[in-house]
Protein backbone atom coordinates (compact mmCIF):
# COMPACT_ATOMS: atom_id res chain seq x y z
CA UNK A 1 0.00 0.00 0.00
CA UNK A 2 1.09 3.64 -0.78
CA UNK A 3 1.05 4.48 2.86
CA UNK A 4 2.69 7.77 3.65
CA UNK A 5 2.17 9.51 -0.13
CA UNK A 6 -1.27 10.96 0.67
CA UNK A 7 -2.05 14.24 2.16
CA UNK A 8 1.77 16.11 0.64
CA UNK A 9 0.16 18.16 -1.96
CA UNK A 10 -1.36 22.02 -1.39
CA UNK A 11 -4.90 22.39 0.09
CA UNK A 12 -6.47 20.81 -2.52
CA UNK A 13 -4.88 17.16 -2.28
CA UNK A 14 -5.22 17.34 2.12
CA UNK A 15 -8.29 15.93 1.96
CA UNK A 16 -7.12 12.65 -0.09
CA UNK A 17 -5.34 11.28 3.02
CA UNK A 18 -4.56 8.26 4.61
CA UNK A 19 -6.37 8.37 7.39
CA UNK A 20 -9.56 8.68 5.27
CA UNK A 21 -8.61 5.57 3.92
CA UNK A 22 -8.47 3.85 7.22
CA UNK A 23 -11.63 5.13 8.22
CA UNK A 24 -13.04 4.00 4.59
CA UNK A 25 -11.39 0.27 5.14
CA UNK A 26 -12.15 0.01 8.60
CA UNK A 27 -16.00 0.89 7.93
CA UNK A 28 -15.81 -1.56 4.54
CA UNK A 29 -14.01 -4.48 7.32
CA UNK A 30 -16.95 -4.18 9.98
CA UNK A 31 -19.71 -4.85 7.99
CA UNK A 32 -18.07 -7.78 5.83
CA UNK A 33 -15.25 -9.36 8.13
CA UNK A 34 -16.92 -8.43 11.49
CA UNK A 35 -19.91 -10.88 10.56
CA UNK A 36 -17.59 -14.12 9.45
CA UNK A 37 -15.53 -13.92 12.56
CA UNK A 38 -18.90 -13.97 14.94
CA UNK A 39 -19.95 -16.90 12.94
CA UNK A 40 -16.54 -18.29 13.21
CA UNK A 41 -16.86 -17.77 17.20
CA UNK A 42 -20.38 -19.23 17.98
CA UNK A 43 -19.53 -22.38 15.40
CA UNK A 44 -16.29 -23.47 17.22
CA UNK A 45 -18.42 -22.82 20.75
CA UNK A 46 -21.15 -25.10 19.43
CA UNK A 47 -18.38 -27.30 18.52
CA UNK A 48 -17.02 -27.21 22.18
CA UNK A 49 -20.48 -28.08 23.05
CA UNK A 50 -20.58 -30.65 21.50
CA UNK A 51 -17.52 -32.05 22.31
CA UNK A 52 -18.77 -31.62 25.97
CA UNK A 53 -21.68 -33.49 25.46
CA UNK A 54 -19.22 -36.04 23.56
CA UNK A 55 -17.10 -37.03 27.07
CA UNK A 56 -20.33 -36.97 28.70
CA UNK A 57 -22.09 -39.21 26.71
CA UNK A 58 -18.17 -41.12 27.43
CA UNK A 59 -18.69 -41.54 30.48
CA UNK A 60 -22.26 -42.69 30.61
CA UNK A 61 -20.71 -45.83 28.24
CA UNK A 62 -17.98 -46.47 30.53
CA UNK A 63 -20.85 -46.78 33.40
CA UNK A 64 -22.88 -48.55 31.11
CA UNK A 65 -19.99 -51.38 29.69
CA UNK A 66 -20.18 -52.91 32.94
CA UNK A 67 -23.75 -54.19 32.36
CA UNK A 68 -23.03 -55.17 28.71
CA UNK A 69 -23.87 -58.56 27.94
CA UNK A 70 -20.61 -59.23 26.03
CA UNK A 71 -18.12 -57.65 28.72
CA UNK A 72 -14.75 -59.91 29.56
CA UNK A 73 -14.22 -60.65 32.62
CA UNK A 74 -15.95 -59.57 35.61
CA UNK A 75 -18.53 -57.65 35.18
CA UNK A 76 -20.81 -55.64 38.16
CA UNK A 77 -23.19 -59.31 38.08
CA UNK A 78 -19.93 -61.36 39.34
CA UNK A 79 -18.32 -59.37 41.97
CA UNK A 80 -17.71 -60.98 45.45
CA UNK A 81 -17.26 -60.57 48.94
CA UNK A 82 -14.87 -62.49 51.24
CA UNK A 83 -13.95 -62.94 54.27
CA UNK A 84 -10.60 -65.25 55.42
CA UNK A 85 -9.74 -66.97 58.35
CA UNK A 86 -6.02 -68.60 58.77
CA UNK A 87 -2.63 -66.96 57.74
CA UNK A 88 -1.55 -69.93 55.69
CA UNK A 89 -2.10 -68.65 52.37
CA UNK A 90 -3.59 -65.28 50.60
CA UNK A 91 -6.39 -65.13 48.44
CA UNK A 92 -6.84 -62.99 45.53
CA UNK A 93 -9.06 -63.18 42.09
CA UNK A 94 -8.56 -60.15 39.22
CA UNK A 95 -11.29 -61.98 37.24
CA UNK A 96 -14.51 -63.46 40.21
CA UNK A 97 -16.68 -63.86 36.77
CA UNK A 98 -16.28 -67.97 37.71
CA UNK A 99 -16.11 -68.13 41.30
CA UNK A 100 -19.04 -69.37 42.99
CA UNK A 101 -20.58 -68.48 46.61
CA UNK A 102 -19.22 -70.93 49.25
CA UNK A 103 -15.96 -71.87 51.27
CA UNK A 104 -12.86 -73.01 49.84
CA UNK A 105 -10.78 -74.58 52.52
CA UNK A 106 -6.52 -74.95 52.19
CA UNK A 107 -4.24 -77.12 53.69
CA UNK A 108 0.07 -76.36 53.39
CA UNK A 109 2.23 -78.88 54.63
CA UNK A 110 5.10 -78.04 52.82
CA UNK A 111 6.35 -75.23 51.27
CA UNK A 112 8.03 -75.16 47.79
CA UNK A 113 11.56 -73.38 47.87
CA UNK A 114 15.05 -72.81 45.65
CA UNK A 115 17.62 -75.00 46.08
CA UNK A 116 20.72 -73.19 47.99
CA UNK A 117 24.67 -73.74 48.09
CA UNK A 118 27.61 -71.84 49.72
CA UNK A 119 31.04 -71.52 49.25
CA UNK A 120 33.23 -71.76 52.41
CA UNK A 121 34.39 -68.18 53.50
CA UNK A 122 35.93 -66.06 51.53
CA UNK A 123 38.50 -63.49 52.81
CA UNK A 124 39.45 -61.70 49.36
CA UNK A 125 36.79 -61.60 46.49
CA UNK A 126 39.80 -60.28 44.24
CA UNK A 127 42.29 -62.78 44.23
CA UNK A 128 42.37 -65.59 41.75
CA UNK A 129 40.62 -68.65 43.01
CA UNK A 130 43.25 -71.39 41.17
CA UNK A 131 43.12 -74.06 38.68
CA UNK A 132 39.96 -76.26 38.86
CA UNK A 133 36.41 -76.27 37.45
CA UNK A 134 32.83 -76.45 38.66
CA UNK A 135 29.91 -77.96 36.87
CA UNK A 136 26.00 -77.13 37.72
CA UNK A 137 23.12 -79.44 36.81
CA UNK A 138 19.68 -77.95 36.53
CA UNK A 139 16.86 -80.34 35.12
CA UNK A 140 18.28 -81.22 31.67
CA UNK A 141 20.94 -78.26 31.59
CA UNK A 142 24.59 -78.41 32.49
CA UNK A 143 27.09 -75.50 33.26
CA UNK A 144 30.73 -76.20 33.70
CA UNK A 145 32.87 -72.75 35.06
CA UNK A 146 36.69 -73.09 35.07
CA UNK A 147 38.69 -70.96 37.50
CA UNK A 148 42.04 -70.78 36.48
CA UNK A 149 43.29 -67.12 36.40
CA UNK A 150 39.98 -66.25 37.75
CA UNK A 151 38.98 -64.09 40.48
CA UNK A 152 35.67 -65.00 42.57
CA UNK A 153 33.93 -61.46 41.03
CA UNK A 154 34.80 -63.01 37.71
CA UNK A 155 33.79 -66.14 38.40
CA UNK A 156 30.49 -64.92 39.89
CA UNK A 157 29.87 -62.40 37.22
CA UNK A 158 30.26 -65.84 34.28
CA UNK A 159 28.14 -67.91 36.32
CA UNK A 160 24.98 -64.97 36.70
CA UNK A 161 25.08 -65.00 32.68
CA UNK A 162 22.06 -67.97 33.17
CA UNK A 163 18.93 -67.17 33.85
CA UNK A 164 18.07 -70.75 35.75
CA UNK A 165 20.72 -69.75 38.60
CA UNK A 166 21.14 -66.89 41.14
CA UNK A 167 24.54 -66.25 42.12
CA UNK A 168 25.60 -63.28 44.28
CA UNK A 169 28.62 -62.86 46.34
CA UNK A 170 27.06 -62.13 49.73
CA UNK A 171 29.30 -60.29 52.81
CA UNK A 172 28.60 -62.44 55.58
CA UNK A 173 30.91 -60.86 57.93
CA UNK A 174 32.66 -57.51 58.27
CA UNK A 175 35.88 -59.61 56.48
CA UNK A 176 34.35 -61.89 55.02
CA UNK A 177 32.52 -63.15 51.89
CA UNK A 178 30.26 -66.72 50.83
CA UNK A 179 29.97 -67.62 46.80
CA UNK A 180 25.98 -68.03 47.06
CA UNK A 181 24.48 -70.00 44.42
CA UNK A 182 20.41 -70.66 44.38
CA UNK A 183 18.16 -72.02 41.95
CA UNK A 184 16.25 -69.10 40.27
CA UNK A 185 12.76 -70.74 40.74
CA UNK A 186 11.36 -72.96 43.20
CA UNK A 187 10.80 -77.00 43.35
CA UNK A 188 12.22 -80.18 43.02
CA UNK A 189 12.54 -79.72 39.17
CA UNK A 190 15.02 -77.23 39.88
CA UNK A 191 17.05 -78.98 41.88
CA UNK A 192 20.96 -77.98 41.43
CA UNK A 193 23.61 -80.94 41.76
CA UNK A 194 27.09 -78.75 42.01
CA UNK A 195 30.39 -80.99 41.55
CA UNK A 196 33.88 -79.40 41.61
CA UNK A 197 37.54 -80.77 39.83
CA UNK A 198 40.70 -80.08 41.11
CA UNK A 199 39.62 -77.31 43.20
CA UNK A 200 37.55 -77.02 46.48
CA UNK A 201 35.17 -73.94 47.72
CA UNK A 202 32.87 -76.22 50.10
CA UNK A 203 30.20 -76.44 47.89
CA UNK A 204 30.32 -80.04 47.69
CA UNK A 205 29.93 -79.86 51.91
CA UNK A 206 26.52 -81.15 53.25
CA UNK A 207 26.23 -78.00 55.75
CA UNK A 208 27.13 -75.70 52.53
CA UNK A 209 23.71 -76.97 51.45
CA UNK A 210 21.82 -74.65 52.94
CA UNK A 211 18.05 -74.86 51.40
CA UNK A 212 16.90 -77.85 49.69
CA UNK A 213 14.50 -77.61 46.69
CA UNK A 214 10.87 -78.69 47.41
CA UNK A 215 7.90 -78.86 45.86
CA UNK A 216 4.65 -77.01 47.47
CA UNK A 217 2.26 -79.76 49.52
CA UNK A 218 -0.88 -78.73 49.99
CA UNK A 219 -4.81 -79.64 49.83
CA UNK A 220 -7.82 -77.85 48.12
CA UNK A 221 -10.69 -78.98 49.65
CA UNK A 222 -9.10 -82.47 49.62
CA UNK A 223 -7.64 -82.13 46.49
CA UNK A 224 -4.00 -82.73 46.68
CA UNK A 225 -1.30 -80.26 45.44
CA UNK A 226 2.37 -81.17 44.52
CA UNK A 227 3.90 -78.09 42.82
CA UNK A 228 7.37 -76.58 42.32
CA UNK A 229 5.60 -73.00 42.93
CA UNK A 230 3.89 -71.92 46.04
CA UNK A 231 0.96 -70.17 43.44
CA UNK A 232 -2.14 -72.68 43.18
CA UNK A 233 -4.03 -71.06 40.36
CA UNK A 234 -7.41 -72.79 39.93
CA UNK A 235 -9.54 -72.94 36.80
CA UNK A 236 -12.45 -70.66 38.28
CA UNK A 237 -10.04 -67.34 38.29
CA UNK A 238 -9.03 -67.83 42.16
CA UNK A 239 -5.46 -67.95 42.96
CA UNK A 240 -3.83 -69.06 46.00
CA UNK A 241 -0.51 -67.75 47.45
CA UNK A 242 1.11 -70.33 49.89
CA UNK A 243 2.76 -68.46 53.01
CA UNK A 244 3.70 -70.26 55.63
CA UNK A 245 2.66 -73.90 57.14
CA UNK A 246 -0.95 -74.25 58.36
CA UNK A 247 -4.87 -74.11 57.18
CA UNK A 248 -6.68 -71.28 55.63
CA UNK A 249 -10.02 -70.99 54.46
CA UNK A 250 -11.80 -68.40 52.27
CA UNK A 251 -16.32 -67.94 52.23
CA UNK A 252 -17.49 -66.31 49.13
CA UNK A 253 -20.61 -64.28 48.62
CA UNK A 254 -22.02 -62.38 45.91
CA UNK A 255 -21.71 -58.65 46.67
CA UNK A 256 -24.61 -57.12 45.49
CA UNK A 257 -23.95 -53.69 46.35
CA UNK A 258 -21.66 -53.26 43.50
CA UNK A 259 -24.55 -53.58 41.10
CA UNK A 260 -26.58 -51.33 42.93
CA UNK A 261 -23.65 -48.52 43.40
CA UNK A 262 -23.16 -48.96 39.47
CA UNK A 263 -26.98 -48.32 39.09
CA UNK A 264 -26.90 -44.95 40.87
CA UNK A 265 -23.67 -44.11 38.82
CA UNK A 266 -25.78 -44.90 35.86
CA UNK A 267 -28.85 -42.88 37.13
CA UNK A 268 -26.51 -39.84 38.17
CA UNK A 269 -24.50 -39.81 34.95
CA UNK A 270 -27.79 -39.82 32.87
CA UNK A 271 -29.14 -36.82 34.54
CA UNK A 272 -26.26 -34.71 34.11
CA UNK A 273 -26.24 -35.45 30.21
CA UNK A 274 -30.12 -34.36 30.54
CA UNK A 275 -29.18 -31.28 31.95
CA UNK A 276 -25.97 -30.56 29.55
CA UNK A 277 -28.11 -31.23 26.43
CA UNK A 278 -31.00 -28.84 27.63
CA UNK A 279 -28.29 -26.13 28.67
CA UNK A 280 -27.17 -26.38 25.18
CA UNK A 281 -30.25 -26.20 23.27
CA UNK A 282 -32.68 -24.51 25.31
CA UNK A 283 -29.77 -22.11 27.67
CA UNK A 284 -31.23 -19.24 29.95
CA UNK A 285 -30.26 -15.61 30.61
CA UNK A 286 -26.85 -16.52 31.64
CA UNK A 287 -25.75 -19.36 29.43
CA UNK A 288 -27.74 -18.69 25.92
CA UNK A 289 -28.33 -21.10 24.08
CA UNK A 290 -25.58 -22.68 21.24
CA UNK A 291 -27.04 -25.17 19.85
CA UNK A 292 -28.27 -24.61 16.19
CA UNK A 293 -29.28 -28.02 15.12
CA UNK A 294 -30.89 -29.06 18.20
CA UNK A 295 -32.78 -31.78 16.41
CA UNK A 296 -29.92 -34.20 16.20
CA UNK A 297 -29.23 -34.00 20.34
CA UNK A 298 -33.08 -34.16 20.64
CA UNK A 299 -33.08 -37.37 18.22
CA UNK A 300 -29.76 -38.47 20.26
CA UNK A 301 -31.81 -38.31 24.14
CA UNK A 302 -35.06 -40.21 22.43
CA UNK A 303 -32.87 -43.09 21.53
CA UNK A 304 -31.53 -43.35 24.77
CA UNK A 305 -34.73 -42.45 27.15
CA UNK A 306 -36.27 -45.38 24.31
CA UNK A 307 -33.83 -48.21 25.14
CA UNK A 308 -34.54 -47.28 28.86
CA UNK A 309 -38.48 -47.43 28.42
CA UNK A 310 -38.22 -50.65 26.62
CA UNK A 311 -39.35 -54.18 27.87
CA UNK A 312 -36.68 -56.55 27.48
CA UNK A 313 -36.44 -60.57 29.03
CA UNK A 314 -36.92 -63.28 26.16
CA UNK A 315 -40.60 -63.05 26.60
CA UNK A 316 -40.58 -58.90 27.27
CA UNK A 317 -41.69 -59.26 30.59
CA UNK A 318 -39.07 -57.31 32.03
CA UNK A 319 -38.50 -53.49 32.34
CA UNK A 320 -36.67 -51.12 34.89
CA UNK A 321 -40.18 -50.26 36.22
CA UNK A 322 -40.61 -53.13 38.39
CA UNK A 323 -37.05 -52.83 40.03
CA UNK A 324 -37.24 -48.80 41.94
CA UNK A 325 -36.39 -46.81 38.89
CA UNK A 326 -38.99 -44.21 37.05
CA UNK A 327 -38.93 -41.00 35.30
CA UNK A 328 -40.21 -37.98 36.75
CA UNK A 329 -41.93 -35.40 34.49
CA UNK A 330 -38.72 -33.30 33.50
CA UNK A 331 -37.74 -36.21 32.16
CA UNK A 332 -35.12 -37.53 35.07
CA UNK A 333 -34.58 -41.09 35.92
CA UNK A 334 -35.52 -41.75 39.74
CA UNK A 335 -34.55 -44.83 41.72
CA UNK A 336 -35.07 -46.29 44.94
CA UNK A 337 -31.75 -47.75 46.03
CA UNK A 338 -33.61 -49.89 48.97
CA UNK A 339 -35.77 -50.91 46.39
CA UNK A 340 -33.36 -51.82 44.14
CA UNK A 341 -31.12 -53.68 46.35
CA UNK A 342 -34.27 -55.81 47.70
CA UNK A 343 -34.71 -56.98 44.32
CA UNK A 344 -31.53 -57.71 43.61
CA UNK A 345 -31.25 -59.96 46.22
CA UNK A 346 -34.15 -62.01 45.86
CA UNK A 347 -34.41 -61.81 41.85
CA UNK A 348 -30.80 -61.92 40.94
CA UNK A 349 -31.63 -63.47 37.54
CA UNK A 350 -34.77 -61.25 36.41
CA UNK A 351 -32.66 -58.15 37.14
CA UNK A 352 -29.27 -59.97 35.05
CA UNK A 353 -31.78 -60.62 32.17
CA UNK A 354 -33.13 -57.07 32.42
CA UNK A 355 -29.95 -55.59 32.10
CA UNK A 356 -27.41 -57.88 30.09
CA UNK A 357 -29.81 -59.83 28.29
CA UNK A 358 -28.94 -62.63 25.79
CA UNK A 359 -27.29 -62.95 22.25
CA UNK A 360 -30.95 -62.73 20.85
CA UNK A 361 -32.44 -60.79 22.83
CA UNK A 362 -30.44 -58.04 24.57
CA UNK A 363 -31.04 -56.11 27.35
CA UNK A 364 -31.03 -52.69 28.64
CA UNK A 365 -27.35 -52.37 29.40
CA UNK A 366 -26.03 -54.06 25.92
CA UNK A 367 -28.10 -52.54 23.94
CA UNK A 368 -27.26 -49.04 25.69
CA UNK A 369 -23.82 -49.85 25.47
CA UNK A 370 -23.77 -50.25 21.71
CA UNK A 371 -25.42 -47.52 20.80
CA UNK A 372 -23.52 -44.75 22.87
CA UNK A 373 -20.41 -46.56 21.39
CA UNK A 374 -21.48 -46.03 17.73
CA UNK A 375 -22.12 -41.80 18.66
CA UNK A 376 -18.41 -40.96 17.93
CA UNK A 377 -18.10 -43.84 15.50
CA UNK A 378 -17.44 -43.06 11.90
CA UNK A 379 -20.64 -41.65 10.51
CA UNK A 380 -22.07 -41.93 13.81
CA UNK A 381 -24.51 -39.21 15.20
CA UNK A 382 -22.09 -36.90 17.00
CA UNK A 383 -19.26 -38.07 14.82
CA UNK A 384 -21.34 -36.26 12.18
CA UNK A 385 -22.18 -33.40 13.68
CA UNK A 386 -18.22 -32.15 14.90
CA UNK A 387 -17.57 -32.93 11.43
CA UNK A 388 -19.95 -31.07 9.71
CA UNK A 389 -19.09 -28.41 12.27
CA UNK A 390 -15.45 -28.17 11.53
CA UNK A 391 -16.25 -28.18 7.83
CA UNK A 392 -18.08 -24.93 8.65
CA UNK A 393 -15.38 -23.55 10.44
CA UNK A 394 -13.15 -24.45 7.85
CA UNK A 395 -15.13 -22.55 4.80
CA UNK A 396 -16.10 -19.68 6.88
CA UNK A 397 -11.70 -19.24 7.57
CA UNK A 398 -11.32 -19.25 3.88
CA UNK A 399 -14.28 -16.67 3.54
CA UNK A 400 -12.67 -14.74 6.05
CA UNK A 401 -9.44 -15.07 4.25
CA UNK A 402 -10.77 -14.17 0.89
CA UNK A 403 -12.70 -11.44 2.01
CA UNK A 404 -9.60 -9.68 3.65
CA UNK A 405 -7.31 -10.15 1.23
CA UNK A 406 -9.97 -8.65 -1.28
CA UNK A 407 -10.26 -5.76 0.79
CA UNK A 408 -6.15 -5.20 1.19
CA UNK A 409 -5.92 -4.83 -3.22
CA UNK A 410 -9.09 -2.19 -2.98
CA UNK A 411 -7.61 0.13 -0.44
CA UNK A 412 -4.23 -0.46 -1.88
CA UNK A 413 -5.52 -0.05 -5.44
CA UNK A 414 -7.40 3.34 -4.07
CA UNK A 415 -4.23 4.50 -2.07
CA UNK A 416 -2.10 4.73 -5.80
CA UNK A 417 -5.26 5.98 -7.19
CA UNK A 418 -5.39 8.48 -4.42
CA UNK A 419 -1.75 9.33 -4.49
CA UNK A 420 -2.41 10.09 -8.26
CA UNK A 421 -4.66 12.19 -7.97
CA UNK A 422 -2.99 14.08 -5.14
CA UNK A 423 -0.16 14.55 -7.60
CA UNK A 424 -1.98 16.10 -10.16
CA UNK A 425 -3.71 18.50 -8.16
CA UNK A 426 -0.92 19.95 -6.39
CA UNK A 427 0.50 20.07 -10.19
CA UNK A 428 -3.14 22.48 -10.59
CA UNK A 429 -2.67 24.00 -7.63
CA UNK A 430 1.08 25.33 -8.64
CA UNK A 431 0.12 26.13 -12.35
CA UNK A 432 -2.65 28.39 -10.35
CA UNK A 433 -1.05 30.04 -8.20
CA UNK A 434 1.81 31.05 -11.03
CA UNK A 435 -1.11 32.24 -13.35
CA UNK A 436 -2.27 34.24 -10.22
CA UNK A 437 0.81 36.20 -9.74
CA UNK A 438 1.57 37.12 -13.14
CA UNK A 439 -2.44 38.49 -13.19
CA UNK A 440 -1.26 40.47 -9.94
CA UNK A 441 1.67 41.27 -11.51
CA UNK A 442 -0.54 43.34 -14.03
CA UNK A 443 -2.56 45.19 -12.11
Amino acid sequence: MADGILGLGSSGSLDLSQELLDKLKTAESTSILDPITTEIEDTETELEAVEEIQVMTNELLAIIEDFDLYTTGTSVFDEMSATTSGSSVSFTATDTSGLSEGSISVSVSQLAQKDVYQTDVISDITEEIGSGSISIAIGEESYTFTTDGKTYEELEEEMGYYTELDVALEQVSDDSYRLVIKSANNGLENGLTITQSDIDLGLENESNHVLSAQNLIASVDGIDYNLSSNNISMTNGLSITALEEGDSSITLVRDDTVFVAAVEDMVYKYNELVDLVDSKILGDEDDPAVISDSSTLKNMMSSIKEILFDSYGLDDEENLFSYGMSFDSDGYLELDSTELSSAISENYDDIKELFTGYAEKEGIGTRLKTYLDALDGYDGLLYTYEEKLEDSIDTLDDDYTEASEALDEKYESMATQFAAYTVLITEMETAFSSLEAIINEDD
